[in-house]
């Protein structure tokens, strides 16, 4: 199985050379973590490659994340005109399964179901799909049972064409939650930010990563002009 680096300076390091190809991994983590910066970096990283990537955002509109991006030198529009990369601005419709792609200019829209965005994957030749935040899929399903049914569907329907998948969790479930994304995910990503003597560190674990060793320590990083870094060799400083 294929090795795919991350684009991200010490993290590729911690995984021993990068994600396995056809992977699906959960990046949690509280606000400013950092989580949507992560994701993008590893989707430019594809898209230089040549593969093509579809990038679902489901709560931030998707021209915010376009210009924020701007700002690390990542210009969505541009692999958009080479056909390289599809984007999806959703959101959900209370008490269904269903998505709405939305044109904020236009105020028109367009129904999905969940399936959906495995159909446009597919139509795409996706290498990458990409989810920002995930758990917004599911949080109008009052149903454990259900949510962790469409979560273990969308997983190992993206595992079936061949995709690797990077899905973003605003924090991690609490203990007790029935249907956890951690259980159905390949790999899981944990990133906090703690204020230790008026100084703020910035840590990232591999939590799990099925089918390869990796590094178990959490490591700080940091969100410089170019994106994410993580200082993988050198201690923690508490």
């Amino acid at each position: 199985m294929n090795l795919q680096s991350t684009g991200i300076s010490g993290f590729d390091e911690m995984l021993g050379g990068g994600i396995h190809e056809g992977k699906v991994v959960l990046v949690c983590g509280g606000p400013g973590t950092g989580k949507t910066i992560f994701t993008v970096q590893c989707m430019m990283q594809a898209l230089g490659r040549g593969e093509p990537c579809v990038f679902a955002t489901l709560e931030e509109p998707l021209q915010n994340i376009k210009k924020n991006m701007l700002n690390f030198g990542w210009n969505f529009e541009a692999w958009e005109k080479k056909g390289q990369l599809k984007t999806l601005d959703l959101f959900m419709i209370p008490g269904t399964n269903v998505v709405n792609s939305r044109d904020r200019d236009s105020g028109d829209t367009e129904f999905f179901t969940i399936k959906n965005i495995v159909d446009v994957a597919k139509a795409q030749g996706a290498k990458w799909v990409f989810i920002d935040p995930f758990p917004s899929l599911v949080i109008h399903e009052p149903r454990s049972g259900r949510k962790r049914h469409v979560i273990g569907e969308l997983f190992e329907s993206l595992r079936k064409l061949g995709c690797s998948a990077i899905v973003t969790s605003e924090a991690a479930p609490q203990e007790g939650d029935f249907y956890m994304e951690q259980f159905l995910a390949d790999g899981v990503i944990l990133l906090t930010k703690d204020l230790k003597d008026y100084n703020l560190i910035k840590t990232i674990r591999i939590d799990k990563m099925r089918g390869t060793g990796y590094d178990e320590q959490p490591r700080r990083y940091t969100i410089t002009p170019r994106g994410f870094q993580v200082m993988n060799r050198e201690p923690i400083l508490i």
